[in-house]
């Protein structure tokens, strides 16, 4: 399956603006956390990569990284959008105290797959790059506002990600 070209500044409909504000609720960030990481894996390929777009929701792709510490395959379905060709990727954990798990995955072995697609992820570090991409994550989901005003709080910055093709 390719992966879906999601591009940050595309108008969106009722339906997705619907799905936005349901998911930016305390149930379903934990909906997100807990559960959703088990079963939307396996939708995606059930759907040929149409799910969650036939549901009107953020698009999502599993990603394939390394343990850092096991160096065992491991897989998340995690929400991207496009800068130019390059998927970005945005370590929010929900807005949490930590940074997810592939976050240090990708730190220590940066070869990755995102849906059927190989790359090699870079953190984005620049400040003003970092600004502009976590604009454009806003725009494909408001959530990620939230999240940035939860992490500021505690003193973390939330993690991009910027992968190019291998």
């Amino acid at each position: 399956m390719p992966l879906r070209y999601v591009d940050p500044n595309r108008k969106r409909g009722p339906l997705y603006r619907a799905y936005v504000r349901i998911s930016r609720t305390r149930l379903m960030l934990a909906y997100g956390l807990r559960i959703a990481p088990r079963i939307d894996p396996w939708l995606y390929r059930a759907t040929g990569g149409r799910y969650p777009a036939i549901l009107g929701a953020v698009a999502s792709a599993p990603l394939m990284t390394t343990g850092a510490k096991s160096g065992q395959p491991r897989e998340v379905q995690l929400t991207y959008f496009h800068d130019g060709p390059d998927p970005i990727l945005i370590a929010s954990y929900g807005g949490g105290p930590k940074h997810p798990n592939w976050y240090y995955n990708l730190k220590a072995h940066p070869e990755c797959q995102l849906g059927d697609e190989r790359f090699v992820a870079t953190e984005v570090t620049d400040p003003d790059e970092y600004a502009r991409l976590y604009g454009l994550a806003e725009q494909v989901f408001a959530g990620y506002g939230d999240y940035r005003v939860k992490t500021a709080a505690i003193g973390r910055q939330i993690p991009l990600f910027r992968l190019r093709p291998r």
